[in-house]
């Protein structure tokens, strides 16, 4: 006669009451676990400010409006200081821009007065040689002479004495103009001298700025990541901030139970600790995909399970603490019917 095995025994008993534990159960009222979600709100700024007081501790009650710390944005010395150099910076390259435009009107002035040498020097040739030309004529008296002409040598001097006009005319705009851009004012460099002027005296009037952060509603305080005298770099955070009271509760369902719940569904979400503390509320959303359901709410923590997650909304006016787990059970009258 074979000996009964005890371990293949064992072995069976456990699995059947896996069975009876993980079994979907459609004829039971569907309930699973959930908890108390937080919504936390971390407090930081878009700039660097420094830590004055903190008013408030971690886990402390605070109301609407009341301040929680007193912060001051400084501009750093380096800030101000790389505003001047900019400034001077800039300025030296005004100056050598200025000096650029004085040296082109030298130039202009000195470039004039070669060519209207020129042009004087063409004049005077051509009166010479219009005058010789007309002495000759005069001293001619055995004959008579054609009548003679001069024209061409004429119209060669008015045209030297028109372009002698012209050319100093031309100079004398150019060089105007660059005086006028002188006096007005009209460096590239202007501008941003001024933007930069006014971005100093902008800063320098607030080099220190106060700052008082305060409760954006009734609430906890969560961790505090600073201390004082503390400087904070941008968008760094400062501390966190709690509801008083969750609104939401996000439980699992289990995998095998996903189809019996739905939006818009009535549930009774009620304390583990006390039997007589449990608010209605209703789903307001479903996961999109299957998860591993977190230990603390698995009917068997050593066991993995995998559900779908499910938010349902309640009364802010709970007692539930903040992540707090929760027993959530259908309300059997509002039953899904099932085609």
């Amino acid at each position: 006669m074979k000996k009964f095995n005890l371990f293949y025994a064992s072995m069976a008993v456990v699995g059947l009451l896996l069975f009876v534990a993980f079994r979907p159960d459609f004829h039971k009222e569907l309930s699973f676990y959930g908890f108390a979600e937080s919504r936390a709100t971390e407090i930081n700024y878009n700039y660097a400010v420094v830590v004055e007081k903190i008013l408030v501790k971690p886990g402390e009650e605070v109301q609407a409006g009341q301040v929680l710390m007193e912060l001051s944005r400084r501009k750093s010395k380096e800030t101000l200081e790389d505003q001047s150099f900019r400034i001077a910076q800039l300025k030296a390259e005004e100056s050598l821009w200025v000096h650029k435009l004085e040296n082109e009107i030298e130039e202009l002035k000195m470039d004039r007065q070669v060519r209207l040498a020129d042009i004087d020097r063409k004049i005077e040739r051509t009166q010479k040689e219009l005058a010789y030309k007309k002495s000759l004529f005069g001293g001619l008296q055995s004959i008579e002479p054609a009548e003679p002409t001069y024209v061409p040598l004429e119209d060669a001097l008015a045209s030297y004495q028109q372009e002698k006009l012209d050319l100093n005319q031309l100079y004398t705009l150019k060089i105007e103009g660059l005086k006028d851009e002188i006096a007005l004012g009209k460096s590239p460099y202007s501008e941003e001298i001024k933007r930069y002027l006014a971005e100093q005296q902008f800063d320098e009037s607030q080099k220190v700025i106060p700052i008082l952060v305060k409760a954006p509603a009734d609430g906890l305080i969560g961790n505090i990541t600073c201390k004082e005298e503390e400087h904070i770099p941008a968008y760094s955070t400062l501390l966190s901030f709690y509801e008083p009271h969750s609104g939401i509760i996000k439980g699992y369902v289990h995998e095998d139970l996903t189809l019996e719940v739905e939006i818009g569904q009535t549930y009774l979400v009620s304390s583990l600790k006390d039997e007589k503390v449990s608010y209605p509320g209703k789903v307001i959303g479903l996961g999109s995909r299957i998860v591993e359901i977190p230990s603390r709410l698995r009917k068997i923590e050593a066991l993995k399970a995998y559900g779908r997650e499910v938010l349902i909304e309640i009364s802010k006016d709970n007692s539930f603490l903040q992540k707090e787990k929760v027993g959530i059970t259908y309300c059997s009258e509002n039953s899904p019917q099932k085609p």
